[in-house]
């Protein structure tokens, strides 16, 4: 998405605010989709964006970390060459495929929170049960009643809430 601020850089041919933006967005944006539109915008205007390469041999990819991206990245205010930003992408496919999957494919990633959403709703569910065993022993040495009668009362409510919660959250997949 090109931003307001973007296009006054342009309009204004800073070049070095156009460069850090443009890296800017890479880091937010692991599909180069912004990246592209962005660029595309910024060329039509600013054709002398693209600079030659300064002839920098890049590593392959056994050593391809984040922190080399992060370096590559760094050497686009350098360098903004075409070669670059090429390797860049390549980079940042391999070292952020998962990332830029989850990106792409924005279901994958609510596929994903609904785990967590179910995880989280497990929790909740031990905390009522657990909470009801302790109301039924409360209860039950407030009224005096027998260790049994405490007993039976405290897992006959484990129970039924274990079982009505379990029942809600296999609903709810």
């Amino acid at each position: 998405m090109i931003t307001q601020p973007f296009k006054q850089a342009v309009d204004q041919k800073n070049l070095n605010r156009v460069k850090i933006m443009l890296r800017s967005s890479l880091s937010n944006d692991l599909t180069f989709q912004s990246f592209q539109e962005m660029l595309m915008y910024a060329l039509n205007q600013f054709p002398q964006l693209i600079e030659s390469h300064d002839g920098k041999q890049f590593s392959n990819a056994s050593v391809w970390t984040k922190t080399y991206a992060s370096e590559v990245r760094e050497d686009l205010m350098d360098n903004f060459s075409a070669e670059r930003i090429a390797h860049l992408k390549e980079v940042h496919e391999y070292v952020y495929a998962k990332e830029r999957h989850e990106q792409l494919n924005p279901t994958a990633a609510t596929t994903h929170d609904t785990k967590r959403t179910i995880s989280s709703t497990n929790i909740a569910s031990l905390i009522t049960t657990l909470g009801v065993a302790s109301a039924s022993i409360l209860v039950g040495v407030l009224m005096d009643l027998s260790i049994v009668k405490l007993a039976t009362t405290t897992v006959v409510a484990s129970i039924v809430i274990g079982g009505t919660t379990y029942y809600l959250v296999k609903k709810s997949k």
